[in-house]
């Protein structure tokens, strides 16, 4: 049997009142052009791939078009397996999010500096915003199309409302495995983007976001806490704050520390979710668009409960802390901080490539290059350069999909952030797990302001 082939072939189409649009779709030698059409409307780009069960050093090279550049170097050197499947779930954001997202047309913009605005009014939004403001991403010419979409990224998080997760990060060396380890709990409070209903009504400081992480474990580091307030506009710096158990004091800090390594590891605060920064304090531009495999720690959905608060209770595919790695797989060759192959899932997603560059010169890094998904905002890679602008670290999400009865699901949570220094040759897994303790969706009534005071951080370090 012939070679199947992938080549993008441009069509035009008429679109409403007759305009002409330009459609990109998959050709196949062996399929004729109507043929796959068919495939791509019935059951979407994932059926209409025809992939392999492995891709391996031995084979990527026919599909390298489907992986991003460092996850292609690392599989073409023999570290890294894909292992290509179906999902048998859509996976998507819930329907009143998208509708509620629909309502905002038009409604916003963005200041100079790239801060979101009431278009109104020209001012920053003082009431709550729900769904995606920027609910049209059609105009590519847009030079602000970049900060929108990433606009869209911080909204599509900020539904949660309120979070609190167990974590469990690892230090793995190449060749020994996991070197050492932090357990934790990581804990949010968005002020806006909240569920109707749900509201915060008073935020005189007017903050965007507040975070806490907390250290349990191991002893020698327990208590080594931060917590952060990041503002909606300029006219405040962000405040991070650092509890130093070996002083018992609390250290205030500058925003770019949030872009020193956390606790020594290959990771830093500013990349949970991929991107948890201010987004005016980055540059930020489109440079295209393409299909890439990306990958869920199960094929299959897993059910949520909702308690009658509505929190949303927190449920891994996995047992134990983290996904299987390779260092824990005797025998096994490539990258032992790869995923083991039969864990991960690994379906095709479109998404856009937004680069980002810090406009503070004392910000850590250089250029990011973000793979964010089309249809759910989520950023499944990203690869980080040096301020020299040499490539030095990429990153992977990897996650499932939960739906509880209601409809809320965890589109956009993720389980375990994998960091890889290809330069020094180390990797840092940030983990997620099942815990009594972690929830999303918490209202104010379990997780307010007040929780991220100074006086309580103060309390809960010691």
């Amino acid at each position: 049997m012939p070679e199947k082939k992938v080549i993008i072939t441009t069509i035009k189409a008429k679109g409403g009142k007759g305009e002409m649009k330009q459609i990109k779709i998959l050709k196949y030698f062996g399929l004729s052009l109507c043929t796959l059409f068919i495939l791509l409307l019935c059951g979407g780009i994932g059926q209409a791939l025809d992939l392999p069960k492995v891709i391996d050093k031995t084979n990527c090279s026919k599909y390298k078009d489907l992986l991003i550049p460092a996850m292609y170097r690392a599989v073409e050197r023999g570290g890294w397996v894909v292992t290509p499947g179906t999902l048998n779930f859509t996976y998507k954001h819930q329907d009143s999010f998208i509708e509620a997202g629909k309502k905002n047309a038009g409604k916003f913009d963005l200041s100079k500096n790239g801060n979101l605005i009431d278009k109104a009014t020209g001012k920053l939004p003082e009431h709550n915003i729900y769904g995606y403001p920027f609910p049209n991403i059609i105009d590519f010419t847009d030079p602000r199309v970049a900060d929108k979409i990433m606009w869209n990224f911080n909204f599509q998080v900020y539904r949660f409302m309120g979070s609190r997760e167990r974590i469990y990060i690892q230090w793995i060396h190449h060749s020994q495995g996991e070197e050492r380890f932090l357990e934790g709990l990581d804990q949010r409070l968005y002020m806006t983007g909240r569920l109707p209903g749900q509201e915060i009504k008073s935020n005189p400081d007017k903050v965007l976001t507040y975070e806490m992480q907390r250290v349990l474990s191991p002893m020698g580091m327990r208590g080594t806490n931060t917590m952060s307030y990041i503002y909606m506009d300029d006219q405040k710096m962000d405040v991070c704050y650092a509890y130093v158990p070996a002083i018992r004091r609390i250290r205030q800090t500058g925003s770019t520390t949030r872009s020193d390594p956390y606790m020594g590891s290959d990771s830093w605060i500013d990349l949970n979710y991929m991107w948890y920064g201010k987004n005016s304090t980055m540059k930020w531009k489109y440079a295209g668009e393409k299909t890439i495999l990306v990958g869920f720690t199960s094929p299959d959905m897993i059910p949520a409960q909702e308690l009658p608060d509505g929190r949303l209770t927190r449920h891994y595919p996995y047992s134990g802390k983290h996904i299987k790695f390779g260092y824990e797989v005797p025998n096994r060759k490539g990258d032992t901080w790869a995923p083991e192959p039969e864990s991960i899932t690994y379906v095709p997603r479109k998404v856009w490539i937004i680069e980002q560059i810090p406009k503070d010169p004392y910000y850590n890094w250089g250029l990011h290059v973000n793979y964010v998904d089309q249809e759910t905002y989520t950023i499944w890679y990203k690869e980080v350069y040096d301020k020299s602008g040499d490539f030095r670290i990429w990153i992977s999400t990897f996650l499932h999909y939960s739906l509880a009865p209601s409809g809320k699901s965890n589109t956009g949570d993720f389980d375990c952030q994998l960091y890889v220094d290809e330069k020094v040759k180390h990797s840092t897994a940030v983990n997620r797990s099942s815990h009594p303790e972690a929830f999303l969706y918490m209202p104010a009534s379990k997780i307010s302001s007040d929780y991220f005071s100074v006086n309580n951080f103060l309390l809960l370090s010691k």
